[in-house]
Parts: C-alpha cells; structure tokens; sequence
C-alpha cells in the first residue's frame, strides 16, 4: 500500500506536521506500506502557484502514485490554508476514488468542524472516500514538538489502525 502524507502549514512550529510525522511512524511500522510525506514548507508555492509548476508537479506525480493520501492542516479561518488549497487545486487531479484521512492541529477546541471545508473538496471534486475519523487536536496536545496527551496519542494511533486496515483493502 502506497500513502502519501501532504502537510499544507506553512508554520515552522507546526502542529499539524508533528502529528503528521506521527501518523507517518506508525503506518512505517505496517507490513506493505510505503509511506512518502510531502512538507510544503519545503516547497515554493506563493499566492501565484501556477507559476510554481515544478514543485507542483512534483506534488501531482505523488499524488498519482499513491494509493491512498493523508492530509494534515492547521485551521485558518475555519478552513485550509492557501498553501494546502494551492497543492488541492493543482495537483490533485489524479486523487479521484482515493481513500483519504485529515490530521488536523487547531488553536482551541471549537474549531473541529472547520475539516469539513477539506472533507468538501476532496468528495466533491474528486469523489474521494474519507476514512470516518479525524485527529483533531489543539494546543494542550503538545509540549514543544512532542504530543504529549495519551487522549491524541491513542487517537493516532486508532487513525493509523483503520487507515491501514481500510486502505489495503480499497489498494
């Protein structure tokens, strides 16, 4: 099973990333599954992504490799960040029919619908299936750069579970 691991923040103390990477060490750890993450700090991408259109195909020929993709976000607005738009409109052409999961870090605890807007994109657009379950967790998750809560912990580790279990299933 090939997954892909998209992280769309753009902050360097990164939350969502962290959970992310965690998310990426337990699905290592699972017989058959290749794992590449994408960090888009590490790409260029501006408001005018389309002139990026090296690293954005980058992104798309990841994207068309996967079997399955991991979306990580912070919550902007009670939506995604222009970073993580910017790589949905563009490169995720070939994610039609793809099973999908979001890790989400957010300020507080009310945010947790705002994963709706992305779970919106990916089914509508490209018909995506969602595994039925979200990481949402806020600042108290974390000392540093390490998740601290077993609650999130636990959760993680869950995630990673039915992502991997539904997943070979649907590769």
């Amino acid at each position: 099973m090939k997954t892909l691991i998209i992280s769309g923040s753009q902050s360097p103390e990164s939350r969502s990333v962290i959970l992310c990477k965690e998310v990426q060490k337990r699905l290592k750890t699972k017989k058959g599954t290749i794992v590449r993450f994408i960090d888009s700090r590490k790409l260029n991408i501006t408001p005018f992504y389309h002139k990026q259109k090296a690293d954005m195909d980058k992104v798309a020929k990841s994207v068309k490799w996967a079997d399955n993709i991991i979306f990580g976000m912070g919550v902007h607005c009670y939506s995604v960040n222009s970073a993580l738009k910017a790589i949905l409109d563009y490169s995720c052409g070939d994610a039609t029919g793809k099973l999908f999961g979001i890790v989400c870090a957010a300020g507080g605890d009310r945010s947790y619908l705002s994963t709706m807007h992305l779970t919106q994109i990916c089914m509508n657009e490209w018909r995506m299936i969602q595994l039925p379950r979200i990481v949402y967790a806020t600042g108290k998750a974390f000392d540093g750069n390490k998740v601290t809560s077993k609650d999130v912990l636990d959760r993680l580790d869950t995630f990673a579970e039915e992502f991997y279990r539904i997943g070979k299933k649907l590769a």
